[in-house]
């Protein structure tokens, strides 16, 4: 019976991240061709009018900005789609019996779907600007798994909290804002120098960008020590996240 309705739970899983992934280019002539026009974008306003100021600080300047564009991206779209994920699917939840987290999960899973294929072609253009493939290549899996934690948990937070707070989505993009400029991602916090490496020290997603750079860029990993202290503390806040959800889920079909 348990192993039945786990296989249940997963179909019921998989059915909704490949409706959610469908969704995102549904209507559009391109299709997902606009995932990757966004970041492209972004990416050519930002260094038309950095590069001058940043450049002879920050080596490989064109390929820093785009490594931290495609993280921010990730981060800022699936927590946006985790937010408003239950109020979306509000009919199927109060109809259906099945654990409500499981929506959550889809929403960020088919953003992370097109963040995996958006890595897929970020590789391809860091390597045409120059970056070599090495060692420091083997280490992206484990930093990927380490920024879903962050999104799972942070999305797991928003959406619980959006069934009760309908004005939470128009907040959380006025936060986003705020958050990009305090997040390394045309920058670095070295290159600013003054108090913003110790304010970027508090944001996890720019220990994520600035580690995922040194390994792609530079072949270096940060120390194994580091590594496995921001890891745990990132899996456990995930963790927690997922237990509030859990004990807030039960009033969540109440509220919707």
């Amino acid at each position: 019976m348990t192993r039945g309705c786990a296989a249940y739970h997963w179909d019921l899983f998989w059915m909704l991240t490949r409706t959610e992934f469908r969704l995102r280019d549904q209507g559009t002539v391109i299709g997902f061709l606009w995932t990757l026009l966004h970041p492209l974008f972004i990416f050519l306003i930002l260094h038309t009018l950095f590069r001058h100021a940043m450049a002879p600080l920050i080596p490989q300047y064109a390929s820093c900005l785009l490594i931290g564009i495609v993280q921010w991206n990730f981060f800022s779209t699936g927590t946006s789609a985790g937010l408003t994920s239950l109020l979306r699917k509000s009919g199927l939840i109060s109809s259906h019996s099945f654990p409500r987290v499981l929506v959550v999960l889809s929403a960020v899973s088919a953003v992370l779907l097109s963040h995996l294929l958006e890595w897929g072609v970020l590789l391809a253009a860091l390597t045409a600007l120059g970056a070599r493939p090495g060692l420091g290549w083997l280490a992206l899996p484990a930093l990927i798994a380490a920024e879903l934690a962050l999104v799972v948990g942070v999305s797991c937070l928003l959406a619980v909290t959006a069934v009760r707070l309908r004005d939470l989505e128009r907040a959380w993009s006025l936060i986003l804002y705020g958050l990009f400029f305090m997040t390394p991602v045309f920058y670095t916090a070295e290159a600013l120098g003054g108090s913003a490496p110790n304010l970027t020290a508090l944001n996890p997603l720019a220990w994520v960008i600035g580690a995922t750079r040194a390994c792609v860029l530079e072949g270096a990993a940060r120390p194994a020590a580091e590594s496995a202290l921001i890891g745990a503390a990132l899996a456990g806040f995930c963790a927690a996240a997922l237990a509030l959800f859990s004990r807030q889920s039960r009033v969540i079909a109440e509220r919707l």
